[in-house]
């Protein structure tokens, strides 16, 4: 018979870690699914100086702290990628391309990734002047120029947060601002910010980091000199395999309640592949302590129901 988990957590980043913690803590037989690597796009990141406990700290040294952690309470480790799930009746079912996995309650933590620029350049530089994070990375650039690429909400806060440190700050923008939450007046109340409408993004160049973003304007090339670049074009959560299975937000987040509970029962999610306002490791640990706790105990109500 395939074994029977109390709780299968889909995603090893910290969100996932975390609430395997806690439910294994909490006397639950628990599993993790990871496609790459435990710890998830911590090893990614190259300073982190907003988590709490470390003035600073290589995302490479914390995703390998989460890993021990977890291996010292014996919580296995299963490298697959999930394609399928079912989450009709009491035992939950998913599944990749050669196996498939059963638990009683699952934990989906699969996270998301940044949109990308898909610019020559945009790669080569990620790490040396090129972020997804302003929150993130921001503080590395003090008294520098930089540029923010992107249109909506999260361009506007990001460049709003790194006037307050950086020297200059250019925001880019290929059409006219979408903004819901912010407005132009916003922008233009900070002295060093800059927005250049209707340039568009073509190349990113250095030497060993950032040092020129090259772009079109009005049918003409120039050259911004910046330290860095960041790019706030939005977040696409790894949820594709979920439509029609639970329920998602319109722009394919998982929609929870504060328990971390979707719409399913025995189904909970954590972590940046869930709706939230911002979406930092210090948060993805807090959905994760508060799902594995809420899961544990779902599991223990339907055992003992079960029993009688």
């Amino acid at each position: 018979m395939d074994k029977i988990y109390d709780i299968l957590v889909v995603g090893g980043g910290p969100a996932g870690v975390t609430s395997a913690i806690y439910a294994k803590r909490a006397g639950r037989d628990v599993a993790i699914i990871e496609k790459f690597v435990i710890g998830g796009q911590l090893s990614l990141i190259g300073e982190i100086e907003n988590y709490p406990g470390f003035s600073s700290i290589a995302g490479d040294e914390l995703a390998k702290d989460f890993r021990n952690h977890a291996k010292s309470l014996d919580i296995p480790f299963i490298y697959d990628d999930i394609s399928d799930y079912d989450f009709a009746g009491e035992v939950k079912t998913v599944a990749s391309k050669k196996q498939s996995y059963k638990a009683k309650a699952v934990i989906l933590a699969m996270g998301s990734h940044p949109k990308e620029l898909n610019i020559d350049g945009e790669k080569n530089f990620i790490g040396r002047g090129v972020s997804y994070c302003a929150l993130c990375d921001g503080n590395f650039f003090k008294n520098q120029d930089v540029a923010v690429v992107g249109s909506g909400d999260s361009a506007v806060s990001d460049a709003l947060y790194l006037s307050n440190t950086c020297k200059n700050v250019y925001v880019l923008t290929k059409n006219q601002l979408k903004l819901n939450n912010y407005s132009e007046a916003d922008l233009s109340e900070r002295e060093n910010i800059k927005v250049l409408k209707g340039a568009i993004s073509k190349q990113i160049e250095g030497d060993n980091k950032v040092q020129t973003l090259v772009y079109e304007k009005d049918g003409e090339e120039s050259n911004l000199d910046v330290n860095a670049v960041f790019v706030a074009i939005g977040r696409k959560p790894d949820t594709d395999n979920l439509k029609d299975k639970i329920n998602l937000n319109d722009r394919g987040f998982i929609e929870t309640n504060d328990r971390m509970e979707t719409s399913t029962k025995g189904v909970y999610a954590c972590g940046d592949v869930r709706t939230s306002v911002i979406k930092q490791i210090a948060t993805a640990v807090g959905d994760g302590a508060i799902a594995g706790n809420e899961a544990s105990k779902y599991v223990l109500i339907m055992d003992k129901l079960n029993k009688k």
